[in-house]
């Protein structure tokens, strides 16, 4: 009853602040979170709600006023009208004073306020509502920002270089803005319409262009305007012009060789030319010697030519012509001229087009044809660097058969095919021929079982000549025979298997040893070429000797004290509590273990220990004896051992000692 009664309260409440906000317009029915109570008759504080916050300019003009408009919705609805928004600035003033801090209240969920500033600078201003706030900065300047204004209209700032020559199809660089594709760059030369150049590249603020031809007498100029056309042909069509920009001049050039490429070709002529210099100065005339070569391109640093045959080149235009004549240019006009002496290199029309075959075996023996023009016998043939036999020579063939290589490493010899003339030294070269290296290999071992000291075959295909290594199990052996099958090509090799291979034992009888066969590697090698091959395991090697072999008896080869000298214990208080010691040692140089035991001793105040002892082959044992005596006075005794040594079964050792 008490929660429905507070409910109503609350209601009337609620209707009583929304008559009198109707009434009174700014009264806020509830303050802001953190500014007083929410109790005394007002209307709750609105929970839940969204505030936002928006300016009417976010960069005004200092002393100019922008609206700061909060918008207050609860559940998506306009907050109740009089719901109370804190508005706190930092800097300026809200509503035309000097307040930074001011409350108001919404209409249909919206508040505002006014905020000015004489100052430039961001201002930040504080929307509160219950628990919510939120932040708008506005930034006051001095003066207002203008765009620049949009420029689209071409401009020509530079043309680079500013002086060409007339012959044209020299690279100009034009600057400049705005070159919009696509392009169009005339040369105004004076004529009745200008003349076109040609565009290479371009970009907004450059283009690459080729300079067109002008007719000019030596020593004259002419000054042209260039002009560029954007957007060519379309509505929005532009045009930029720079007078005078550049100016083509007909020099009056000297002409300078430095070199020419390639500067040898066959006597017949044909050979594509590249005159390089400078001074070149079209109209031009190119001579080979006496000859005229025909010219295909001309440009300031570089002339193209065809050489003429070179019968033409003499004076009489007969015979033939190898080695060197001269390149002489003349600019026609001008009438000067330069000249290389050696300029270039006539030779003899030597060419090969094809060979084979291409590969053959390193022990020579392969027919090869050679296919070409201008082969004059004699001729001289290398193959891979190799001498071969030419069999044949024709004007465009050349047959010859290949020679055994040397061999000196174990991998194939490629290199080219080269025919000389011997008469005049030409020469050609054709394509590389390749000396197949065979691998060697061992077919078979044969026996593949044999006892040491014994012969064996070892079959190899495709050994090489030389000096030869055979390996069993590593050691080298030596062929006592060698012979090569010509219809199989397969060398058989006979060896002696060496007797002194360590070979593997097992265990036989009492400690006895026993060998076992030994199975081993076979290797091959060639050494002048180091070709080898290894067949793995390929023979069983049985031993000479294959009986139970046993070590030799436990033998006793000293005693030390050596009989008949005694053990003696020394000088022995009698009756004390101090005894005296000696030692008896036994020495076994047999080779199975030696067994000594104690026997009796003669005189009780000796005793000797241990019990039993035994010794390895190779090793010593002591005995210790202890002389403990009753009375005073010399004590004289023996000890027997007995060992299993078959020559000394009983050893008696005397023993002595005194009592003091």
């Amino acid at each position: 009853m008490k929660t429905m009664k507070q409910h109503k309260i609350w209601g009337a409440l609620v209707a009583l602040v929304l008559v009198l906000g109707a009434c009174k317009g700014e009264s806020p029915t509830a303050p802001p979170s953190g500014s007083g109570n929410n109790g005394g008759g007002g209307t709750p504080p609105a929970t839940g709600v969204t505030l936002t916050l928006t300016t009417s300019s976010n960069d005004p003009l200092v002393d100019s006023s922008v609206v700061i408009t909060a918008t207050v919705t609860q559940n998506n609805q306009p907050v109740p009208n009089g719901t109370a928004v804190e508005f706190v600035a930092s800097g300026g003033g809200f509503d035309g004073t000097s307040g930074t801090s001011v409350l108001k209240t919404t209409t249909n969920g919206v508040a505002t306020v006014t905020l000015t500033s004489s100052v430039a600078g961001p201002i930040t201003v504080r929307a509160t509502v219950n628990n919510v706030v939120k932040n708008a900065t506005v930034t006051f300047r001095t003066s207002p920002i203008v765009d620049p204004p949009i420029v689209t209209a071409p401009s020509i700032t530079a043309v680079t270089p500013a002086v060409t020559i007339p012959s044209g199809g020299q690279h100009v660089t034009i600057t400049g803005v705005n070159f919009a594709e696509p392009l169009k760059v005339l040369f105004d030369i004076g004529q009745a319409l200008p003349v076109e150049a040609l565009v290479v590249s371009s970009t907004a603020t450059s283009i690459d262009v080729l300079t067109p031809s002008v007719n000019l007498g030596v020593g004259q100029q002419l000054v042209a305007d260039v002009i560029v056309i954007t957007r060519a042909g379309t509505a929005n069509e532009q045009r930029a012009e720079k007078t005078g920009a550049i100016t083509f001049r007909a020099e009056v050039l000297t002409p300078h060789i430095s070199t020419a490429s390639p500067n040898s070709g066959p006597v017949v002529g044909g050979t594509e030319v590249t005159i390089f210099g400078d001074g070149f100065q079209a109209p031009v005339q190119v001579l080979f010697g006496a000859a005229e070569a025909r010219v295909v391109d001309v440009g300031y640093s570089q002339i193209i030519v065809v050489a003429p045959a070179a019968r033409d080149t003499t004076d009489d235009g007969s015979g033939t012509v190898t080695g060197q004549v001269p390149i002489t240019v003349r600019n026609i006009n001008s009438q000067k001229e330069a000249t290389m002496s050696n300029g270039f290199h006539y030779v003899a029309a030597m060419q090969i087009t094809t060979a084979g075959p291409t590969e053959g075996p390193a022990g020579g023996g392969t027919r090869v044809e050679i296919n070409g023009i201008g082969f004059v016998g004699p001729v001289a043939v290398s193959i891979a660097g190799v001498a071969a036999q030419p069999v044949f020579v024709s004007g465009t063939k050349v047959i010859a058969l290949t020679s055994g290589v040397l061999l000196n490493s174990c991998s194939d010899i490629p290199g080219p095919i080269i025919v000389t003339n011997e008469v005049n030294g030409d020469t050609a070269t054709g394509p590389d021929f390749i000396y197949r290296v065979a691998q060697p290999l061992i077919t078979n071992v044969s026996p593949s079982t044999v006892t040491a000291g014994n012969a064996t075959q070892i079959l190899v295909a495709n050994a090489q000549p030389g000096p030869t290594r055979i390996t069993l199990g590593g050691r080298s052996v030596f062929p006592t025979g060698a012979v090569t099958n010509p219809a199989t090509g397969i060398t058989t090799y006979t060896v002696i298997v060496p007797t002194n291979f360590t070979f593997p034992t097992q265990a036989c009888g009492t400690n006895g040893t026993q060998n076992l066969p030994l199975v081993v590697d076979v290797t091959y090698l060639n050494v002048q070429s180091t070709c080898t091959d290894t067949a793995s395991q390929a023979l069983t090697i049985n031993p000479v000797d294959t009986s139970c072999v046993l070590p030799p008896p436990p033998e006793v080869s000293q005693t030390v004290p050596i009989p008949p000298n005694c053990a003696d214990a020394g000088n022995v208080v009698a009756a004390g509590t101090v005894t005296g010691t000696a030692t008896i040692t036994f020495a076994n140089s047999g080779g199975q273990t030696l067994n000594v035991s104690r026997g009796a001793v003669s005189d009780p105040q000796f005793t000797v220990s241990p019990a039993n002892q035994a010794i390895a082959p190779g090793q010593n044992g002591s005995f210790t004896v202890t002389f403990d005596p009753a009375a005073p006075g010399a004590a004289n005794a023996n000890v027997t051992f007995n060992t299993n040594d078959a020559d000394e079964g009983t050893i008696i050792v005397c023993l002595t000692g005194n009592g003091t």
